[in-house]
């Protein structure tokens, strides 16, 4: 889906001889080293650029720090050894499902007797509760690992303890003023240096297995799957280390080593061994999150975990995503004109399912770039998410309201959080007025003048060395002007995408259509090369993101 952009937002970089001087010191190719040094890299240190294009996985984790709890964790995990009753405590999203599945893995191959239980998002919401513990200590448990939940739930773990039984956390999510006593909680944003923070929890649990020697490197590099899976799921910014996650993750998924996986990819018609960052975000994740958003997250992990009845239980994450797809369309539809005109940037339906919500508040905040917060009723109570743009804080947001909510939590761009139905609408008045007045000054868009046509498969194999690109690390973004006689075409039978002529150049813009006089009349868009491999050829594709519009009335092209 492309959007508009204005034309001042946009900041054109252009080859020039600074460019090809840089080129020359790394060594890369002219439109590499201009994407280098677009992206803050010295010119006069050559060795940071190179490590960037070759980032070394051995490297970063050696020089990471996950904090002192992480050497506790690890001597924990080893004195347990042969333990016969082990529970991994999950979450219901991807992240959480494949922290869920590589713990298991883990465990498995420590322990005697591993289960897991992942709570269900309608029913009993996020986080490790109370109930769930002490039903776990009836039935016997002699270690408890909570991944990608734990740093927060206080009383459930207080309860844990009670029952003698040692807790172990994996999670990155923001902490409260006090951790869960006598807890080991590995944790980076509570102990741990910069880079560690940018982990998600199936990332924090990997690394920390790596750093502790919790399992050989060979075994643990055929799991790097799942963690980038994981990194990709959270949005996690991918910085040096989380770029050679993905990227070997990427590895492991393109030779199939994983049958779930394999499958999944199949049946939603893709190929593992083209398979690429892109392909998994758009195709395989959400499949992977529809399962905890629509039915039971257990699904996700089953496959990931290649278990009992693999083919049907993967059908089934293709129709629940299927399902998403179609609510999340609606509700979109329906809500999209509301915050795009300020009407509201606080929407409730208590309709509405709670597990899509999520990502329509992200899609709203990334079209409108508006802060937004979604809500529906679960159970007895009222559940939100809320999305915010770069340059605002939604954990600071919920933090100013926090003695009215049930439970909060979350990131800094995207945080839930649970109320009484009663308090509702109280707290909704109050996210609205915070929200109004929370209006981040959208930043730089930024793009490289180049002819299309001078974009051959090498230029662009070489540019992708600065992949796998994701949240903190974009895809290289390219300029064209428009004008010169634009011909459009549909694209595709649904009648939303169109193809778009100019210069003797083909773009393709999914979801273009209601912007197809727009385009016509812009000064220009924002593009990206992809490269498409089929049936052994390959070619460059070229996708619009953003439709560049008029600033005043009086420009040419205006189109707002």
């Amino acid at each position: 889906m492309i959007g508009k952009i204005p034309f001042s937002r946009l900041a054109l970089w252009n080859v020039d001889g600074r460019a090809r001087a840089f080129a020359e010191k790394v060594p890369c190719t002219p439109l590499t080293a201009l994407l280098l040094r677009m992206r803050g890299f010295s010119e006069d240190d050559p060795a940071e650029a190179r490590a960037t294009l070759s980032p070394g996985l051995g490297d970063s984790l050696d020089s990471l720090d996950l904090g002192l709890p992480s050497k506790k964790a690890a001597d924990l995990w080893k004195g347990l050894k042969g333990a016969e009753r082990v529970v991994i405590y999950g979450d219901y999203d991807a992240d959480g499902a494949c922290a869920t599945a590589l713990a298991m893995e883990m465990a498995l191959a420590t322990f005697r007797e591993v289960r897991y239980f992942i709570p269900h998002r309608h029913r009993e919401g996020y986080g490790v509760h109370e109930n769930v513990v002490k039903a776990i200590a009836r039935s016997g448990c002699d270690l408890l690992v909570a991944v990608d939940c734990g740093t927060r739930d206080i009383k459930a773990l207080q309860a844990a303890r009670e029952f003698g039984i040692p807790v172990i956390v994996f999670d990155h999510h923001a902490p409260g003023e006090i951790l869960p006593e006598g807890a080991v909680v590995v944790n980076p944003h509570v102990e741990g240096d910069s880079e560690a923070r940018t982990l998600c929890a199936a990332g924090v649990l990997w690394t920390w297995a790596s750093k502790e020697g919790l399992a050989p490197a060979g075994w643990l590099e055929e799991r790097a799957d799942l963690a980038a899976l994981a990194t990709l799921a959270d949005h996690v910014p991918l910085g040096t280390l989380n770029r050679a996650i993905v990227k070997k993750g990427l590895e492991k998924i393109r030779s199939s080593v994983r049958p779930g996986l394999r499958s999944l990819v199949s049946a939603i018609g893709g190929d593992a061994p083209g398979a690429d960052e892109e392909f998994l975000v758009m195709k395989v994740i959400p499949c992977l999150n529809a399962a905890g958003r629509l039915g039971l997250a257990d699904i996700s992990v089953n496959v990931l975990l290649g278990g009992e009845n693999l083919d049907r239980n993967v059908k089934e994450l293709v129709r629940l995503n299927r399902k998403r797809q179609s609510l999340s369309g609606e509700i979109l539809e329906e809500t999209l004109p509301k915050v795009r005109d300020g009407v509201s940037l606080v929407l409730s339906d208590f309709s509405w399912p709670v597990g899509v919500l999520s990502g329509v508040a992200s899609r709203l905040c990334s079209d409108t770039g508006h802060p937004v917060a979604l809500a529906s009723l679960s159970g007895d109570h009222v559940r939100g998410t809320l999305r915010v743009p770069q340059g605002a804080d939604a954990m600071g947001i919920l933090e100013k309201i926090s003695p009215h909510l049930i439970s909060w939590g979350g990131h800094r761009f995207a945080a839930g959080f649970s109320v009484s139905i009663e308090s509702w609408g109280k707290v909704r008045a109050l996210i609205e007025d915070i929200l109004l007045s929370t209006r981040p000054e959208p930043g730089m868009i930024q793009a490289i003048e180049h002819p299309p046509e001078l974009l051959n498969i090498e230029e662009v194999g070489s540019m992708s060395s600065l992949g796998p690109f994701g949240a903190g690390n974009p895809f290289p973004l390219f300029f064209a002007h428009g004008g010169g006689g634009i011909e459009l075409s549909p694209l595709g039978r649904d009648g939303k995408h169109i193809r778009v002529s100019c210069r003797g150049n083909e773009f393709l813009a999914f979801g273009g259509y209601p912007l197809s006089d727009c385009i016509r009349n812009s000064p220009g868009w924002t593009y990206r090369a992809r490269i498409n491999n089929w049936q052994g050829r390959s070619r460059i594709d070229f996708i619009i993101e953003s439709v560049a519009v008029g600033d005043d009335p009086e420009r040419e092209g205006n189109c707002l």
